[in-house]
C-alpha cells in the first residue's frame, strides 16, 4: 500500500468541501463576534480532512461491493485497479473516524457536549449515503443533503465552536457554501449519469436529465454572486466582500463548463472547475473578511 494509493483513495479533490467550511467558519467567527481558537482551527481541519476522505472510502467500498465501479473507474479508484484490498480501506476507515472522533470529544469537552451530537448524526448520514436498504447516494436528494449537512452544518457548528454563537446570521452565511458543496456532488453525478443508470441510480441529473442539469449547475454558480449581494444588502457582509468577489470570480468557468460533452472521461475537467469555482469565490470572502478584520483593529 503506497501513499499514492492512500491520496488516490482519499480523493483530495473532494477535500475542499470539508476544508472550506472550517475555514470560513472560523473567520466569519472572528469579524462577527471577535472570537476565534487556532488550536481549533487545526484540530477541525484536521478532523474534516479525515472525515471527508473516510466518507469517500466508504462510498468507494460499498460501490465496489455493488459493482458500481468498473474497471474504466480505475484511474481514480484505487479499489477497483488492485492497489488495496477491501479489508485495508476497511482499516484505514476505522482508524481515520477514530481519531476524527477523539479529537471530537476534545473539542467537546473545551465547549459544549452538543458538539458529539452533532457529530454523530454526521456520521449517520455519512454511513447512509452510501449504503443501507435505499442509500442517499442512489436518490436525487443527494445533493441536497450534502449542500446542508456540509455546507451550513459545518460551517455554523465551527462558528458555534470559537464563539459559543448560533443564530440566522451564522445560518445565511453558510448558504452559498452549501450551494456550492451540492454542486460538487452535482457535478460528479453529471459525469457518471451513464454508469449510475446502469445500476440503476435515480441521482439528479439522471432524473432532470443533462440539459437541465447544465442549466442548475450554471444557476448554482450565478446564485453565489447574487447570495453575496444579498448579505452585503442585510449587512451580515462588509461590502469589500463584494468586491473581492466581483474582482476574483472566475466568470470563464461558466461558458468553460458548457463547451464540452460531460462523461467520465471528462469527468476531472468538471470536477476541476467547481473546485475552482468555489476556492476563488470563498477566497474572495475569506479575504474580503480578513481585510475588515485589520481595519477593526486598527491596522
Amino acid at each position: 500500500m503506497s501513499f499514492h494509493t492512500i491520496i488516490k483513495l482519499m480523493d483530495i479533490k473532494t477535500l475542499v468541501a470539508g476544508i472550506v467550511p472550517v475555514v470560513l467558519g472560523t473567520v466569519y467567527s472572528r469579524y462577527a463576534f471577535g472570537k476565534f481558537n487556532i488550536i481549533y482551527l487545526i484540530l477541525l481541519l484536521i478532523s474534516m480532512i479525515l472525515i471527508q476522505s473516510a466518507t469517500n472510502m466508504i462510498n468507494d467500498y460499498f460501490d465496489f461491493k455493488g459493482g458500481a465501479d468498473n474497471k474504466e473507474k480505475g484511474n481514480e479508484k484505487a479499489l477497483v485497479s488492485g492497489e488495496i484490498t477491501p479489508k485495508q480501506v476497511l482499516g484505514i476507515i476505522f482508524v481515520y473516524q477514530s481519531i476524527a472522533f477523539l479529537i471530537g470529544i476534545f473539542i467537546a469537552s473545551q465547549t459544549s457536549y452538543y458538539i458529539l451530537l452533532i457529530a454523530i448524526i454526521g456520521e449517520i448520514i455519512s454511513i447512509l449515503y452510501a449504503c443501507g436498504p435505499l442509500p442517499i447516494s442512489y436518490t436525487p436528494i443527494g445533493e441536497i443533503i450534502s449542500g446542508v449537512t456540509m455546507g451550513i452544518g459545518i460551517t455554523t457548528t465551527v462558528i458555534y465552536i470559537h464563539s459559543g454563537i448560533f443564530n440566522l446570521n451564522t445560518v445565511l452565511i453558510a448558504v452559498p457554501t452549501a450551494i456550492f458543496i451540492g454542486t460538487i456532488l452535482l457535478s460528479n453525478n453529471l459525469s457518471d449519469m451513464k454508469e449510475d443508470r446502469k445500476i440503476g441510480r435515480k441521482t439528479l441529473p439522471i432524473l432532470i436529465g443533462i440539459k437541465n442539469s447544465e442549466k442548475l449547475w450554471v444557476f448554482n454558480v450565478i446564485m453565489l454572486l447574487v447570495l453575496t449581494v444579498i448579505l452585503i444588502m442585510i449587512g451580515i457582509y462588509p461590502i469589500v466582500v463584494l468586491v473581492n468577489v466581483i474582482l476574483l470570480f472566475p466568470y470563464k468557468s461558466i461558458s468553460n463548463f458548457l463547451s464540452y460533452d460531460k462523461s467520465i472521461f471528462t469527468k476531472g475537467k468538471t470536477m476541476g472547475l467547481i473546485g475552482t469555482v468555489g476556492l476563488k469565490y470563498h477566497l474572495a470572502v475569506i479575504v474580503g473578511l480578513l481585510i475588515s478584520i485589520m481595519f477593526k483593529i486598527g491596522l
